[in-house]
C-alpha cells in the first residue's frame, strides 16, 4: 500500500493544480535562455526602503468611469472563499483623459483602498508606463503588499499602496511586456553587466528576486528612482546617505531606455509607438496642457511629511510552491 507522503508527492506533482498566480513566477515560454554568468557580486544597499512618496509629484489625470456589468475572468479567478477577494467584487472601465483605451479596475468590496483613491493613483502612474498595465485589483489585507502577473500585466494590490509601488509594479508590466524572460530588460545582457560594474542598489528590496531573471527588483526599484530624478530635476531622494556614484552604471542604462523619455513619459497620449503597450488608442481629444514638468525638491531629510499610503511589498514565493511551479515549467 502505497504511504499517504508518496500519494501527496504524487498528487503535487501529476494532478492538475489550480494555483494562484504568485509574485513573478516565471513565464512558462522560457526555455533554452542563455545563462549569462556573473563575477561575485557584492552589491550594497543603500536603504532599508524608500521614505518618499511620489504621490505629490505626479499629475492626476481626468477619468471618466462606467462599472461593467459582470467581472472579466481576469478579476473573477480570483473571487469566492479562500481567494483573494471572499465576495462582492464591482469592476470599472476607466478612461483617462490621455488614452482612448479604457483601463479595467476590479476592486474587492472590503479592501482598504477606496475606488475614487485607486482611479486617481493609476491616472498618476505616467501615460507612458501606464499603457502596459492590463488589469488593476484591489484587494483586502492589513499589510499593504502587491505583485503583478508578468504573463499577463494584471497588478494585485493589497491595502492602501503608497505610489512609489505603484509605479514599482507597473515597471514589471513594461519590463515583460512582451510576455517572455528572454525579453525581459532585467534579463539582457546590457542591464546584468551594469550591475556587475556597480557596487550598489537602491534598497533592501533591489536584491530580491523571485524569477530566474537576473534582478527584476533591481530594475523596478531603479526605474522608480529614474522616474523621481526626472520629476526633480536630477536631483536623488533626499535618503541620507543616498549616492549615484556606487550606482551609476545602473542609472546609465535606464537612461538609455526610450521609455524614459520625459515627453512621452509624461505626456498626453498612450498612443506611442514602442511595442507590447496594452492600451494604445488616441484620446478623444489632446490635451496640450498635459505636459512634462518638474517639481518642487522633496524636503530636507527631518522633516515631517505625511503620507497617506503604506509602502508595498510582493509576497515571497513559499518554497514548496517554488519547487511546483520549476516542476510544472
Amino acid at each position: 500500500m502505497l504511504s499517504p507522503s508518496f500519494l501527496l508527492l504524487g498528487w503535487i506533482l501529476f494532478s492538475p493544480l489550480s494555483l494562484p498566480v504568485i509574485a513573478h513566477s516565471a513565464p512558462r515560454n522560457i526555455h533554452g535562455v542563455t545563462e549569462i554568468q556573473l563575477p561575485q557580486l557584492t552589491l550594497r544597499p543603500q536603504a532599508t526602503g524608500f521614505t518618499f512618496d511620489l504621490e505629490a509629484a505626479l499629475p492626476p489625470a481626468s477619468s471618466t468611469l462606467s462599472q461593467l456589468s459582470s467581472l472579466p475572468t481576469t478579476c473573477g479567478e480570483y473571487l469566492g472563499p479562500g481567494n483573494e477577494c471572499v465576495s462582492n467584487m464591482t469592476a470599472t472601465a476607466v478612461t483617462y483623459e490621455d488614452c482612448g483605451d479604457p483601463f479595467t479596475i476590479c476592486r474587492c468590496g472590503d479592501a482598504e483602498m477606496a475606488m475614487d483613491t485607486a482611479v486617481d493613483r493609476l491616472g498618476r502612474v505616467p501615460v507612458g508606463l501606464r499603457r502596459f498595465i492590463a488589469t488593476v485589483l484591489i484587494l483586502q489585507n492589513v499589510t499593504a503588499r502587491a505583485y503583478t502577473n508578468l504573463s499577463t500585466g494584471d497588478i494585485h494590490l493589497f491595502g492602501d499602496c503608497a505610489m512609489d509601488t505603484w509605479i514599482h509594479e507597473a515597471i514589471h508590466t513594461f519590463d515583460f511586456r512582451l510576455g517572455s524572460q528572454s525579453s525581459a530588460l532585467s534579463s539582457s545582457q546590457e542591464w546584468l553587466q551594469a550591475i556587475a560594474s556597480d557596487s550598489c542598489v537602491p534598497d533592501t528590496y533591489s536584491l530580491t528576486n523571485e524569477v530566474e531573471a537576473k534582478f527584476p527588483e533591481d530594475f523596478a526599484q531603479m526605474s522608480v528612482i529614474k522616474v523621481y530624478l526626472l520629476l526633480h530635476n536630477n536631483h536623488l531622494p533626499p535618503m541620507p546617505g543616498f549616492r549615484a556614484d556606487c550606482m551609476s552604471h545602473q542609472l546609465d542604462f535606464m537612461g538609455t531606455l526610450p521609455l524614459y523619455n520625459a515627453t512621452s513619459l509624461f505626456g498626453n497620449t498612450c498612443s506611442l509607438p514602442a511595442s507590447g503597450g496594452r492600451h494604445s488608442r488616441l484620446p478623444a481629444v489632446l490635451d496640450a496642457n498635459r505636459a512634462f514638468k518638474t517639481v518642487s525638491l522633496d524636503p530636507p531629510v527631518g522633516t515631517s511629511v505625511a503620507k497617506n499610503s503604506a509602502p508595498c511589498r510582493e509576497p515571497k514565493t513559499p518554497w514548496i510552491l517554488k519547487l511546483i511551479l520549476r516542476v510544472l515549467m
